[in-house]
């Protein structure tokens, strides 16, 4: 049975925890130290380092692909040692490698190498941060919580690459980077206090594939890696995209994009709790696909402006659905693999968006590249349906894991009688 704290905490229905709180505004200022620099660092490399398109799509990407890389070991670690205990320290390296890009200056090799170790540790500590949040959770709320905390995200995504081009326009590029070190720091020191009940597993497991990749999530994590191309461009090139089209104020895409997307997170929460995850997840796609149509047409503020709403609605669905869903699929002990083998996808997704993303606009244009990603979410509503869905009511497990917390507190109230 587990310890008298932990079976309180699953026994709470309450979601505004003091810890909950505190990882909300941890997570918030992460985010708008990671968001300074995404609409930015495509005019750092273009302008100041003169790369072309091609060549700055695959350094952004670089990021991404080390963070892929760490994606699967990050979720064994999660699973196998202290959560907390790694998210601090991700954290901390994650707010001092902001140093290294003023180190790193107009080198290019450095810088790469840079943006290669922050991708590293943003796999680890994105991994444990999305796992925290479940663990200080209780489960019959797990679909709000995820949107909920989503939103911490969403709002740094609004300010974050605002306050970034602001910053661009006005001053030397170092002070991006000197405030998202700032940003960082704070974000960590309001993460310490931060208390969390784990069950470390008692008995050693053998290391095998399936504890680094949830085998029962690839068909889902296919699925979202073909939607996340679409999230790779538009937060790469939305802002470039717009100011070639001569459209005033850009960066409010971003704050459009980000009201979208918190709007429909708590929407979507309360009915991912209610059993509609796959209804939501398909009204998802449909949306994505919309919006990025509206946007490869966008030669005009009011249609640009447009997309970006139809685009986060899309993405604030999406986000808590395909995340609840991969959490669904594994066992309590499983959580930080699941995480793992979710944000691999979403990385992989976002990583090929980048890079494809600037590679058809140096041939076709930034309008090509949106109606390709388009093409992609239209594509992937069919393989939801037939392939994602089915076989998630197949391998499901969470009403499982609910059966088993309610005897645990039905026992632990037995007890204190």
């Amino acid at each position: 049975m587990p310890p008298t704290h932990e079976r309180n905490y699953m026994s709470s229905n309450k979601l505004w925890t003091r810890d909950f709180i505190l990882l909300f505004c941890a997570n918030f200022l992460m985010s708008i130290a990671f968001y300074l620099l995404i609409p930015t660092l495509p005019f750092y490399l273009v302008n100041f380092m003169h790369l072309n398109k091609a060549a700055t799509g695959l350094v952004l990407s670089s990021y991404v692909i080390a963070s892929i890389s760490t994606r699967p070991f990050s979720g064994y670690l999660v699973d196998r040692f202290s959560r907390k205990k790694l998210y601090i320290l991700s954290y901390i390296l994650f707010a001092c490698l902001f140093t290294g890009y003023v180190v790193a200056g107009a080198l290019l090799f450095f810088f790469i190498l840079i943006r290669i170790l922050h991708g590293i540790i943003w796999g680890t500590l994105t991994t444990a941060s999305n796992t925290l949040v479940i663990d200080i959770s209780p489960a019959s709320r797990r679909g709000e919580a995820i949107g909920i905390f989503g939103i911490s995200s969403n709002i740094a995504m609004a300010i974050g690459p605002m306050l970034g081009l602001v910053l661009y326009e006005k001053l030397p590029f170092n002070y991006i980077f000197f405030s998202a070190l700032i940003t960082g720091i704070a974000g960590f020191i309001l993460a310490i206090p931060l208390k969390v009940h784990q069950q470390l597993p008692q008995v050693q497991q053998p290391v095998s594939l399936d504890r680094f990749v949830l085998i029962k999530g690839i068909p889902s994590g296919l699925n979202l890696m073909l939607i996340t191309v679409s999230y790779g461009m538009i937060f790469s090139f939305a802002a470039m995209y717009g100011k070639e089209n001569h459209i005033p104020n850009a960066g409010a895409f971003f704050i459009i994009l980000a009201a979208g997307i918190m709007f429909s997170r708590l929407l979507g929460g309360k009915l991912i709790d209610r059993g509609r995850i796959k209804e939501v997840s398909v009204a998802a796609m449909i949306t994505l696909t919309a919006g990025l149509l509206l946007l490869s047409g966008s030669n005009y503020s009011l249609l640009y402006f447009v997309s970006a709403l139809v685009i986060g609605i899309g993405f604030g669905m999406l986000f808590p659905a395909m995340q609840t869903l991969m959490v669904n699929l594994s066992g309590p002990h499983e959580r930080g693999t699941a995480i793992s083998t979710y944000f691999t996808a979403f990385d992989a997704g976002v990583g090929t968006g980048m890079f494809l993303g600037g590679k058809i606009a140096e041939i076709t244009g930034f309008s090509w590249s949106f109606t390709i990603a388009a093409g992609l979410n239209f594509i992937s509503i069919f393989y939801f349906i037939l392939i994602s869905a089915p076989h998630y009511n197949k391998h499901r497990v969470d009403e499982i894991i609910e059966d088993v917390q309610r005897v645990s507190n039905k026992q632990a109230s037995i007890g204190s009688e």
